[in-house]
Formats: structure tokens, sequence, C-alpha cells
């Protein structure tokens, strides 16, 4: 435990070096205030045309997913500079084994992304859910930070290649939500994206009546799912390193 202490504490000190890093790692609390104050101003804007109470789950889908998509980018720039630093080519030739390194890495972003994604949920307050729900969904959809972490790094060689692909991968975000929209028999086709098996666990918590499975029926399917896509990565991350 000292070892992963250790790691996870140098892990802290990093972002706080660096103002770019810094600066995302408090992108979910705004994420929250922004939520939190301009939902019900809208609401109240639109009412006449919309209401807007009725895309709630989504909008929440939206703001919950994308909190884990901040630090899994966060994670991603991180391990990028340690490539370019040499970081991980040092550490092959030490008794800590890469697999650990990552672990640790994996766990820092983890924990806070759970912690700030139960605070926005409860924060913004769009669907009633209760908190061992919210940990349930928000412990899944953290899990799309070590996805992305490893993802970018798989294919990105720089920041400036990192960038382009946190882009491009934005769509990751907005699908789930507009899967709401859709009937579920064409929604499945949505199930590449990680995020839409807790945006649906969530729908079916807003929606009773929504699909055949309980909503704890959509986490089992989607953790096995991301874990299948993190091991898959992370085969890929450790053969483009080790060549």
């Amino acid at each position: 435990m000292g070892k992963y202490r250790s790691l996870i504490w140098t892990q802290t000190k990093r972002i706080g070096k660096d103002n770019l890093l810094l600066i995302l790692s408090v992108y979910p609390l705004i994420l929250a205030v922004v939520g939190k104050y301009l939902i019900p101003f809208l609401r109240e804007a639109f009412l006449e045309n919309l209401d807007l109470s009725e895309h709630y789950p989504a909008i929440l889908v939206f703001f919950i997913l994308a909190n884990p998509y901040i630090y899994g980018s966060l994670a991603a720039f991180t391990l990028l500079d340690e490539r370019e630093e040499n970081v991980l080519q040092a550490i092959r030739v030490t008794p800590l084994k890469l697999s650990n390194y990552l672990g640790a890495k994996v766990l820092f972003f983890v924990i806070v992304s759970i912690a700030t994604g139960v605070l926005i949920t409860w924060y913004i307050n769009l669907v009633t859910i209760g908190l061992g729900e919210s940990v349930m969904i928000n412990s899944l959809m953290a899990l799309s930070a070590p996805l992305s972490m490893l993802m970018i790094n798989s294919f990105a060689k720089n920041r400036v290649e990192g960038f382009a692909l946190v882009k491009g991968t934005g769509f990751m975000i907005l699908l789930p939500a507009l899967a709401f929209y859709v009937p579920e028999r064409y929604s499945l086709l949505a199930g590449v994206i990680p995020g839409y098996w807790p945006a649906m666990a969530i729908n079916k918590l807003s929606n009773p009546s929504f699909g055949l499975m309980p909503y704890w029926g959509y986490l089992l399917v989607g953790l096995l799912y991301i874990l299948l896509l993190i091991m898959i990565l992370y085969h890929r991350f450790s053969r483009k390193i080790s060549s």
C-alpha cells in the first residue's frame, strides 16, 4: 500500500505543476455549478415552449459522463508527458512493474471520478437516484477514465495528437444522451459506446417501463464490456511502448 500511496502522490504533484492539467482537474466542479444553476434557469426560460424537466435524465447523463471523460483526458496527458520524458522506459528496468505503475494512476483517477460523479449527481439533482445507485452508476462511468487514457495513448504519440483524439472522441459523451430519444431496438446500436450502458441504467431508474432488464443488468453488461475494452487497449499499449 505504501508503494501505491507514493505513486498516487506523484500523480497529484504532477497535476499541480501543470496549468493545463490543473484547469482540467477543476472542470468537473465547474460542471456541477453550471448544472445546478443553468438548467433550472433554462427550464424557466423555455417553459412555455418546452418542458425541459422531461429531458432531465438525458441531461444528467451528459453531465456525469463528461466527468470521467475529462479525468480520462487528464490521465492521458500525464501519461503522454511521462512517455516523452522516458519515465515508462525507466520503469521497465526497475523492480516496479508497469502494470503496478499504471494501476496506481488508474486508481487515482477512478476514485476521484467516482467521488466527483456522485457529488455532481447529488448537487444538480436532476433525477432522483439513491446514494447506492449513484455510486454504482458513477463507478461504471468512472471506468471511462482509464479507458480514455489507454485509448489516447495507444494511438497518440504526443500532446498534439492527444488533443486531436480528445476532440475526435467527444461524441462518446453525446451519443449515450441522444440514445434516450431513439427506439430501444435501434438505440442498442449505441451500445458500442461504453457510456451507453450506465446511461440506460439511469433511463431505467427514471422510466421503469424502459427495457427488459433491471437497471443493474445494464450496469453488469457495461462492466463486462468496458473491462474487455480496457484489457484489449492495455495489451495494445504495452506492445506499443515495448517496440
